[in-house]
């Protein structure tokens, strides 16, 4: 098992990478072009390079499997330097068509959005197998497997650092949502960290539980007072509310599924809905209807306003 010292410098790379995503889901909400995108989608794909490579060195072992996952994880990083290129030649050829091109601002979020939680999968996988929380191994045949990824899903190193990235997010663009949004979009890194499974003992299991209970019961009532009151809800504000209590749902059913058979395969299935929950709205604040006055008319991923809109 890790020292103290050592879960202490996890945790403050954990963090650091938690802030550093962060940012770039800033970048991403901020892009207008295909170079600044292509800038984001390099800084994901780095960092998921790192964590593949620890995960190389855990199932090799040895010297043999420090040297090969140092390559895969080089080989990945510059790999994904060629996403700047492409995204530079686009960008120069946009600027010989006077800006005039075709969107791909939809791709571009869901490959934001893949890359995110595939780097917090990893990493929370990555920091797991460094602290001595999650075995080294698949096991014969590997029966482990399912084990191993709910348990990266699941870990304090998945969890935590999530929350932090979903606050941090918050901070930089919470403005933009229409006011009755923003207690939901708040109320998430909350329920997050309340995670039963994550940390082991009757105290936190007790305790989150209750927690984030109270935290879900709120949130419906939140929605049933709008209601009552008649507030008028855009329908993407309406969609949103749809997949989080859906991902509310979702959670109950996997803590009961956890605690009556100890499989926490669909407490980890929900973590992953409300994380996409979240990175679908907070990615495109605009399209809630907030933010036309910060931004009025924002430029297309792959390409500029046409000229001439007023």
């Amino acid at each position: 098992m890790i020292s103290a010292w050592g879960l202490a410098l996890l945790a403050a790379l954990a963090a650091g990478m938690a802030t550093t995503t962060a940012v770039t889901i800033k970048w991403t909400v901020l892009a207008t072009g295909p170079l600044g995108a292509s800038t984001v989608e390099f800084v994901l794909a780095m960092m998921s390079g790192m964590f593949v490579g620890v995960l190389v060195y855990f199932a090799e072992g040895g010297t043999s499997g420090l040297v090969t996952g140092f390559w895969v994880a080089a080989v990945i990083m510059s790999a994904s330097v060629f996403l700047v290129f492409i995204g530079f030649f686009r960008e120069a050829r946009l600027r010989a068509n006077d800006g005039v091109g075709r969107s791909h601002r939809t791709a571009f979020l869901a490959s934001v959005i893949v890359l995110v939680v595939a780097n917090e999968f990893l990493m929370g996988w990555s920091f797991s197998l460094i602290s001595g929380f999650l075995p080294t191994t698949l096991g014969p045949d590997g029966h482990r497997l399912f084990l191993v990824l709910t348990g990266a899903v699941t870990s304090a190193w998945f969890v935590f650092p999530m929350a932090l990235e979903m606050v941090l997010s918050l901070a930089f663009f919470l403005d933009r949502f229409p006011a009755g949004m923003r207690r939901f979009l708040l109320v998430q890194p909350a329920i997050m960290v309340c995670s039963p499974p994550t940390v082991p003992g009757l105290p936190w299991l007790l305790g989150s539980t209750i927690a984030a209970s109270g935290l879900m019961a709120v949130a419906v009532a939140w929605l049933l007072i709008a209601l009552f009151r008649n507030e008028e809800l855009a329908a993407p504000v309406t969609q949103y509310l749809l997949f989080l209590y859906a991902s509310f749902g979702l959670m109950a059913a996997g803590l009961y599924v956890w605690i009556e058979f100890a499989n926490a395969g669909l407490f980890a299935i929900a973590l992953i809905a409300q994380m996409l929950v979240f990175l679908g709205a907070v990615t495109a604040p605009d399209r809630f209807g907030h933010g036309a006055e910060v931004r009025a008319d924002p430029a297309p991923v792959g390409g500029r306003p046409e000229r001439g809109r007023g």
